[in-house]
């Protein structure tokens, strides 16, 4: 083989690692970028990851470290952190107006019930979350397929009456074909579906703890 030949192997080899780098490193810094720009403005708090790892050729990958922090005025440091959750997703469609996601699948998430009077955190949290969604939203729209959320705990805790702890198991969530209603939906209203079954079933699980003080605590503010 000629030093021709080589070069010009060696040279198509080395184009295609480094396009293959650029378009991983795109598509992780997409991910990563949406999650925490859209998160944070919806919560009214910060909302970041640590690390997005996604396969460029069959959209499948992990994301690491997620955590949406206390809104100001609660003691404890985060409402929601997730070590790791699997996702699956259209890689194309990170380039259109519609987003699809196939699968998210989330184990063993930590929810933190803060309770002070007169509100908690969840529910201020959800309450910038219906807000934002209500208001302008953004051009993009989001199809999530599958989400399922299994093992979750929730730590709840409140100073009302007393200082008080319990940690109460969340029922599992599983949600099908998010943004496929009547027609297009933005990135804001499927985040608010998956934000809203989240903290509905955390706050029922605060609300029928073995805990007294913190069921009383929560219970008013449930309903």
């Amino acid at each position: 083989m000629s030093k021709a030949i080589k070069f010009g192997l060696g040279g198509i080899v080395a184009i295609f690692l480094i396009g293959f780098l650029v378009l991983t490193m795109s598509v992780d810094s997409i991910v990563k970028s949406g999650i925490e720009t859209v998160g944070s403005e919806m919560t009214g708090t910060a909302v970041t990851v640590d690390r997005v790892s996604i396969s460029p050729f069959s959209g499948s990958g992990t994301i690491s470290g997620f955590r949406v922090e206390n809104p100001e005025g609660f003691e404890k440091g985060h409402a929601i952190e997730i070590e790791d959750f699997s996702i699956e997703l259209s890689i194309r469609s990170l380039f259109t107006d519609e987003i699809v996601v196939k699968n998210i699948e989330v184990i063993s998430p930590s929810v933190y019930v803060e309770q002070k009077m007169p509100e908690n955190n969840l529910r201020t949290i959800m309450n910038s979350i219906n807000e934002k969604s209500s208001g302008e939203t953004t051009d993009k729209a989001l199809v999530i397929e599958h989400f399922l959320m299994t093992d979750g705990r929730a730590d709840l805790y409140t100073e009302v009456g007393g200082e008080r702890s319990a940690r109460v198991e969340i029922a599992e969530i599983e949600l099908n074909d998010l943004g496929r209603g009547g027609g297009r939906q933005a990135v804001e209203d499927v985040i608010q579906e998956i934000a809203g079954a989240i903290v509905d079933r955390s706050l029922r699980a605060a609300a029928q703890s073995g805990a007294e003080q913190i069921q009383d605590a929560i219970r008013d503010f449930f309903n």
